[in-house]
């Protein structure tokens, strides 16, 4: 059993561990509890604890103070007074103490008490408390913890089960000397971290002590190998027994009484129950009676018990923690976590250290933690890098490096390689959407359904050109109804189309219900990954269209093959699925993370459920409201009680409902659950008479069922080998009705797919009984009832899948304890989501960055690009328009000064010829015969001295424009080299300004507001106006964001800054454009769009 942590409330909390606790095991010489931690020490609390010092710390009192000195702030009815850490051995753990000697016992004893005290020493080094620095919230390291171990030797049934209840009090001491509350998320978070801390160290402890080996651990717990299975079963038997009796018991109170019991009236009514399941004469039991008794319970399965424990103890095994052990489990620690999640915190390092740690790794218990978290340190350095929000210079942070402000929630970290693949996939998707295509114009017209319009639209995009599409299909939404026409449309145009999915199930439902090719994802990308070429069904040219179902349960690495191939192949790709229902195994996320920066066509109108609240509630319920849960609650869809009641009930249900003639699902969330129902459902159909109890059976499955001629069945592993008579392979998970056992153990079953026979080797392992299913098993099946049947924490994917399977009918049997209702149970598992997030995605919201563009931009930052684009554009304009144009000017002006000065030179000689001529002859006695000379020389005196003063300011014109001109040319000169500049700040507005136009015009294209579509009309459906119309809307939508209100479409008045005239010109010219394209394709009216 896996370390569990639960929230103890209310003033009776601690006296279940000093009254009831004991009571449970009737006298059995359990020991006293036992204080640990620093703040324990701190109040003067050592060794084994007094009662009334325990009630008084879990009341939040200082011990020998009579009540009157509070720890802290005065706790009320329902303040969280601690926390119960319980740490359980392994089965064969406990069995070994059960049955081994004296010294034996004593090993396992100590071997459990040091693996529990290093639990605690994990928790309090981690601890911590929260309190106001200056008015903002400080996560700061806890002084101390105080808390007390309670080791139990047996469970209530008094099965051997050792364990310790741990219970940490809601009080630490910070360090300001102040008691304040434990910031539990680090329990809470690190539930597994603990559990691999327990039973790395009890392993390391038991193998040193004792020389046991172990198997290989299961989710983090391994048992001693040698130990056989029948011996662990039988000494788990009488466990659900008490169960059972337990069950009986609350529900007779509250039947009887109308209301649920109080903790201490529980307490009695389980005290009875497990002294009713002991047998007759026995009233109480001391210690060593249990281990005479469990001795003789040994010996009676046919283990002699000296000899079950002396066949797996040997020679102790230890060896040191040498460097390459430490590298290489810090190495597996990171691969396990990069197979499962796409980020973690140092704490889930550290659970995966524990984990792989060899089991006879010899290390001082004192000093374990201090190991692990130098490991994990290590393992960061080494492998990681960190995508928390930076610590800045200069803050004070606690002792795991990271700042008070920051929750302890808020650190992740992840590879490179994984940050790397998902940048890889980000910009695949960014790059085929850049372009987003032609959508069919005929398509839709091919369904045999009405469609609406999201449905449409995802018909007409899929049978379209664009590189990239993303349709979102929540449940009961009609996705296959609109992948159909488009299959159909590429079909009757010859364009090869193929469909995928992550399971074989989904993808036999997307081909049966499409009419399109279809296999798994897996399948597709083994056949292009060998040395030989694919088999020709999967040997697609370029230009088909791979649709992708269930795009959401895709990890990411599958992804990211698929992408490659894509690109690879030219192929287009159609993700279709719903991100909010069950994920990938392993990493995922992906598809999630491309909806939130890119959008997708969201079919919102639901059609599986008759009744109209529940097509609304089940929108609600997949957006993770817990609010919905009153609704369901309201019609009467939710039922609480004991795990009793709740599975009878809902097997009544099913039963029913089966006898109605309906087709219905039992679900459960895990796979134990899931036994026990198709056993009883086996058991019902077995006391009715519709199976022979005395005919042929043969054993199925890891579970050991027992198959009769007519049971239900399903196949849990695809095998091409074994076919149909219709020549289908067998797939995980088809439902398939039993035919005829076979007297070698082969099964003879019929399906929707044809007769098949199971050879008895794969009866053996790969068949279970389908009666029952667990809740991811659902997915993807619609059926006309469901019924879930909780007994164990889910999120809201746990239960929106399961609740949504049903036409009819949903329903919810939720196990409750007194403290809560059906309802609330709902609600809670609705507010969780355990789904694995893309480290981008992670990195993104713990830095608040915006790597991506899920909207268009606001109003003032379009509006500032807007402006910046005109301004930079004139400014560019002006600079290169006067490197052409200035030198061609000076040139001119360097002309004209050269002829004005050439004509002043010539005027100015004339000027003097006049003068000399006049000297020479205008004068008595010389004029006879030099009359017309005087004459000329006469005018020319009188008018070339205004044409030389006048050539003469016109050269000194010139000379003032042409130094000007330099003063430009050299200004110009100066600015040139910036030109690059400038025009890359240019490309990247505009590139902006694209990112902005193409998020609004695919979002126009989902959802266009009331701005566009009072301009110019709703969208039509494929093809080039189609086209035309997402470029015109998006450009409505840009130009009216930045610049105001859509009458400025109309005129352009109003509009004084030359950026916001400038979009109005282009938007105008974008709406005459969709008119034109229009009235072509319509030969008709243009529908009053506006200039």
């Amino acid at each position: 059993m896996t370390a569990r942590v639960t929230t103890l409330k209310g003033a009776s909390a601690g006296a279940y561990y000093v009254e009831a606790l004991p009571s449970y095991y009737l006298d059995s010489g359990e020991p006293k509890g036992v204080w640990h931690g620093r703040g324990a020490e701190l109040l003067g609390l050592h060794g084994e604890l007094i009662d009334d010092e325990f009630l008084a710390v879990m009341a939040g009192l200082r011990p020998g103070t009579d009540g009157e000195v509070h720890l802290g702030r005065v706790m009320g009815d329902s303040s969280v007074r601690g926390f119960d850490v319980t740490a359980s051995a392994p089965k064969s753990v406990s069995v070994m103490f059960a049955v081994g000697d004296d010294d034996t016992r004593r090993h396992v004893l100590e071997a459990h008490d040091t693996a529990v005290r290093v639990m605690i020493d994990w928790i309090e080094t981690h601890a911590h408390t929260r309190f106001r620095i200056t008015g903002q919230v400080s996560v700061v390291d806890a002084e101390g913890i105080v808390a007390a171990a309670f080791r139990q030797h047996t469970s209530r049934a008094l099965d051997p089960q050792l364990h310790t209840h741990v219970v940490v009090s809601n009080r630490v001491r910070s360090p300001d000397r102040r008691w304040l509350a434990l910031d539990a998320r680090s329990l809470m978070l690190d539930q597994r971290t603990l559990s691999a801390i327990y039973h790395s160290t009890l392993r390391s402890q038991l193998s040193g002590r004792l020389g046991v080996v172990w198997e290989p651990a299961e989710n983090g717990i391994a048992e001693i190998s040698g130990i056989p299975e029948a011996v662990l079963e039988e000494f788990s038997s009488r466990t659900l027994d008490v169960q059972r009796r337990i069950d009986a018991k609350l529900d007779r109170f509250i039947d009887t009484f109308e209301r649920q019991p109080t903790p201490r009236e529980r307490w009695r009514l389980e005290r009875e129950a497990v002294i009713d399941s002991r047998p007759l004469k026995a009233t109480a039991v001391d210690g060593e009676s249990l281990h005479e008794g469990w001795t003789r319970q040994a010996d009676a399965t046919g283990f002699d018990p000296y000899w079950l424990v002396a066949d797996v103890v040997g020679p102790p095994r230890a060896q040191a923690l040498d460097t390459d052990i430490a590298s290489a489990a810090v190495k597996a620690a990171v691969d396990a976590l990069v197979e499962r999640q796409s980020s973690w915190r140092p704490a889930e390092l550290t659970r995966e250290i524990a984990a792989t740690l060899p089991t006879d790794i010899a290390i001082d218990p004192a000093e374990i933690v201090g190991v692990l978290d130098s490991l994990t340190s290590q393992a960061i350095a080494a492998y990681c890098v960190d995508i928390s929000r930076p610590v800045p210079d200069g803050v004070a942070v606690r002792r795991d490096g990271r700042p008070f402000a920051e929750s302890v929630a808020d650190r992740a970290i992840t590879t490179p390689e994984i940050l790397a693949q998902e940048e890889r996939l980000t910009a695949w998707a960014q790059r085929r959407l850049a372009d987003p295509g032609l959508d069919s114009t005929t398509a839709p017209d091919l369904s045999s359904r009405r469609l609406t319009a999201p449905q449409a639209q995802t018909a007409a995009a899929v049978a379209g050109t664009a590189d990239l599409v993303l349709v979102v299909g929540p449940a009961g939404t009609g996705k296959t109804t609109a992948l159909a026409p488009a299959v159909a449309q590429l079909q009757a145009e010859g364009r090869p189309v193929f469909g995928v999915a992550p399971s074989a199930a989904a993808a036999d439902v997307l081909g049966s219900e499409t009419g399109v090719g279809a296999d798994t994802i897996d399948k597709l990308l083994v056949e292009h990954s060998g040395r030989r070429p694919p088999d020709h069904r999967y040997d697609l040219p370029a230009g088909s269209t791979i649709i992708v179902d269930e795009a959401g349960m895709i990890a990411t690495d599958r992804f990211d093959r698929l992408a490659e191939l894509a690109d690879t192949k030219a192929w287009r790709i159609a993700l279709v699925g719903d991100p909010l229902q069950f994920s990938a195994v392993g990493r995922g996320g992906m598809f999630q993370f491309l909806l939130d920066a890119h959008g997708g066509i969201e079919l919102d109108q639901v059609h599986r459920f008759i009744n109209q609240w529940e097509r609304d509630a089940s929108l609600q319920l997949r957006q993770g409201d817990p609010a919905v849960a009153k609704i369901y609650d309201l019609h009467d869809r939710l039922h609480g009680g004991t795990l009793t009641r709740m599975t009878g009930q809902a097997l009544d249900e099913w039963w029913t409902a089966r006898h109605n003639g309906d087709n219905v699902v039992l679900a459960a969330p895990t796979n134990d659950t899931i036994i026990n129902l198709n056993r009883a459902a086996q058991q019902m159909r077995l006391d009715a008479g519709e199976l022979d109890p005395r005919g042929r059976t043969t054993e199925a499955g890891p579970a050991r069922y027992q198959i009769h001629v007519g049971d239900e069945i399903v196949t849990r592993q695809n095998d091409r080998q074994i076919r149909t008579d219709r020549g289908l392979a067998v797939h995980n998970r088809d439902r398939w009705h039993v035919d005829t056992v076979h007297r070698n153990g082969d099964i003879t079953a019929y399906g929707t797919t044809g007769r098949v026979r199971l050879p008895a080797g794969y009866v053996a392992d790969h068949v279970e009984l389908g009666y029952a299913q667990t809740s991811h098993a659902t997915q993807g099946r619609t059926v006309d009832r469901s019924i879930l049947l909780l007994d164990t924490p889910c999120d809201v994917r746990g239960i929106y899948v399961p609740m949504t399977r049903g036409r009819e009918h949903n329903s919810a049997y939720i196990v409750t304890t007194g403290e809560q209702t059906p309802a609330d149970v709902f609600a809670e598992s609705i507010a969780r989501s355990w789904i694995d997030q893309p480290a981008l995605a992670r990195q993104t919201e713990l830095t608040g960055q915006n790597l991506h563009k899920p909207g268009g931009l606001p109003a003032v930052e379009l509006r500032t690009l807007l402006r910046t684009r005109t301004d930079l554009n004139r400014q560019i304009g002006h600079i290169n328009n006067d490197s052409r144009q200035l030198p061609r000017q000076m040139a001119q002006l360097e002309r004209a000064k050269e002829q004005a000065v050439s004509q002043l030179g010539s005027d100015r000689s004339r000027l003097k010829h006049a003068h000399d001529t006049l000297a020479a002859h205008d004068r008595p006695l010389r004029r006879r015969g030099h009359e017309i000379e005087i004459a000329n020389a006469h005018r020319a005196a009188d008018y070339l001295p205004a044409d030389i003063d006048k050539t003469a300011a016109k050269i000194a014109e010139l000379d003032t424009k042409i130094t000007d001109l330099h003063h430009k040319i050299e200004t110009n000169n100066k600015l040139s080299p910036s030109v690059p500049q400038l025009q890359k700040r240019l490309d990247n507005v505009n590139d902006r300004l694209h990112d902005d136009f193409t998020v609004r015009r695919r979002q126009n294209t989902l959802d266009p507001p009331a701005h566009v579509t009072n301009q110019i009309g709703e969208r039509p459906t494929g093809g080039h106006t189609a086209d035309a119309w997402d470029r015109a809307a998006a450009q409505i939508d840009q130009h009216i964001t930045a610049f105001g209100p859509a009458k400025f479409l109309q005129s352009g008045s109003g509009l004084p800054h030359p950026a916001a005239r400038e979009s109005h010109a282009i938007t105008g010219g974008l709406i005459r454009g969709l008119r034109d394209t229009r009235s072509r394709e319509l030969d008709g009216p243009s529908l009053g769009i506006g200039r």
